[in-house]
């Protein structure tokens, strides 16, 4: 039984590594490939992410059809050929083939590890390894970007052998994950549940909450820049302390649902909302590391509660295809987020664009979570639980 749960929580420290490691080697890749732009030469952190929608909504359709163990060792041998030999490529092109073949094992591993997840656990071990998952992913952002950089110094090419503990991980769960239970037919394939209207909201709001959470991921470094005073060090683990934020509210998750019980959605919210609050409006770079924990602390609450309720909406079926809608959703607000807030400041046309798209994603939390606050009172525990 440990050896099922370690497999299926290692394959959650895939998800994140595929995009968030390279981001510290773009300079160097830069001098390797240097008619390559600027522009051309970041697809390598969102083609993974690009792909992974569709393949994501693919594997939704593949569990119909073909077991989940299947479906994990396409998606890892995928994984594995795209992660180690992006590294070893003579041509910027080949490159991004690698990569865009690592986001498509990303996008079929996502959804099956919470399906995994809600076919072997229910009640409260169902939250506890949602919330082990959500750290044990943001877990890898905190640890593989700094060491990318330390591998890579002398050659970027090197950084990529960390992406070799794949194998390990695709024989742990050929070995120790058993052919999951799944509802069939009479013609021995898996039962087709329509997506329910449940799901869409959910979907629909991971979109929303990710297209304003994302900018913290690509402008963090701007908004530090724009502030006078600020030490070189919030710029380096600014990043770093919010997914690190995450990680200790997936951690503790289970136990924050169940303490805090409905009111977790207006916490979660708020503590996002402050976050982002506070590092906006202060100038001490402590206080800012403060608020970027923050940001990190009330996303995580967030995340995992989206993805437990996704679980939790299927019932007795399969939550495969309802758990990649979510996570197509969480793809798409990633994708999207940059041309959002490099839109707003063209309609507004603020003084201080980068400090306004801030202000902007602070006062979305916080009145998304204000304004939960009167729903909250008004729905049951029970009502809650079923939502």
């Amino acid at each position: 039984m440990k050896l099922k749960r370690a497999s299926i929580l290692s394959l959650s420290f895939l998800s994140i590594m595929a995009t968030d490691t390279v981001a510290p080697l773009i300079a160097q890749m830069s001098v390797s490939f240097p008619d390559v732009s600027l522009a051309l030469l970041k697809q390598t952190i969102t083609l993974p992410a690009l792909l992974a929608i569709f393949f994501g909504l693919i594997a939704g359709q593949l569990v119909k059809i073909i077991s989940k163990k299947a479906i994990l060792a396409i998606a890892l041998t995928l994984y594995t050929i795209g992660g180690i030999a992006g590294g070893w490529t003579s041509s910027f092109t080949s490159h991004l083939l690698m990569r865009a073949l690592l986001g498509a094992g990303t996008g079929m591993i996502s959804p099956i590890v919470t399906s995994l997840i809600a076919d072997f656990y229910h009640g409260k071990e169902r939250a506890d390894m949602v919330g082990y998952s959500f750290a044990i992913s943001h877990f890898g952002g905190v640890v593989t970007p700094p060491l990318a950089a330390f591998i890579g110094a002398n050659d970027w090419r090197l950084a990529f052998l960390i992406y070799t503990i794949t194998p390990i991980i695709f024989a742990g769960a050929m070995l120790f994950i058993p052919r999951s239970p799944g509802r069939k037919s009479s013609d021995g394939f898996m039962v087709k549940t329509p997506v329910s209207k449940q799901v869409i909201w959910l979907s629909i709001a991971s979109f929303v909450i990710v297209l304003f959470f994302f900018i913290v991921i690509t402008d963090i470094s701007l908004l530090i820049a724009a502030k006078s005073g600020m030490a070189r060090y919030v710029t380096v683990f600014g990043l770093s302390v919010s997914t690190l934020g995450s990680t200790i509210t997936g951690l503790t998750f289970s136990w924050l649902y169940r303490k805090l019980g409905k009111w977790i959605v207006p916490v979660g919210f708020l503590v996002c909302g402050i976050g982002f609050f506070l590092t906006v409006l202060t100038n001490s770079s402590m206080l800012a590391l403060v608020g970027l924990l923050g940001t990190g602390l009330g996303l995580g609450v967030i995340i995992a509660l989206i993805i437990l309720l996704t679980a939790n909406s299927t019932g007795d079926a399969d939550s495969t295809s309802a758990l990649a809608v979510v996570n197509a959703a969480f793809s798409v607000g990633m994708f999207l987020s940059p041309f959002f807030f490099g839109f707003l400041p063209k309609i507004f046309n603020p003084s201080s664009p980068i400090i306004f798209n801030f202000q902007i994603a602070s006062g979305f939390f916080l009145m998304i979570g204000l304004a939960s606050i009167p729903w909250i009172i008004f729905i049951s525990p029970a009502q809650f639980a079923k939502q």
